[in-house]
């Protein structure tokens, strides 16, 4: 059989094929940034075959949330953070901080792996100077 795009079946089938409408209604969701829907998705698949992808599609999400949470907070409760990556409880985030090297202070907060900023170079504005004062010069030679 051939393959069918979504785009080429009528909108009904679209609509009425539960196996079609679930991964197009993730779909959305990631395209809304709507995430809490894609974990709420997991207990709503059409398939049991749907698990296997829907689990990966959620561990991605999940780290992605994480990445944000790193560059956003410099500390987050581990209760917040239990929350915003929809873990099922302490022991759920306690893992999951250890996988990404967090560290859970005494006040149960994550502190994330700080790095260190390399010391801005000082621009070589003396160099730079020069060069464009040797650019003018060359210019004015040409006009």
């Amino acid at each position: 059989a051939a393959p069918v795009l979504c785009g080429t079946l009528p909108a009904d089938q679209i609509q009425s094929n539960v196996y079609i409408r679930h991964p197009l209604s993730l779909e959305q969701y990631l395209m809304e940034g709507n995430y809490n829907k894609i974990f709420l998705a997991k207990g709503n698949v059409p398939a049991e075959s749907y698990n296997f992808f829907i689990d990966i599609l959620l561990e991605t999400v999940r780290d992605e949330i994480a990445t944000c949470l790193e560059k956003a907070y410099r500390k987050i409760s581990a209760h917040e953070a239990t929350r915003m990556l929809n873990l099922p409880n302490q022991t759920a985030i306690k893992d999951y901080g250890s996988k990404k090297n967090w560290t859970l202070g005494r006040d149960n907060y994550y502190t994330f792996g700080v790095e260190e900023k390399k010391s801005e170079e000082a621009l070589p504005s003396t160099e730079l100077i020069e060069q464009v004062i040797e650019y003018a010069r060359e210019l004015e030679m040409i006009v």
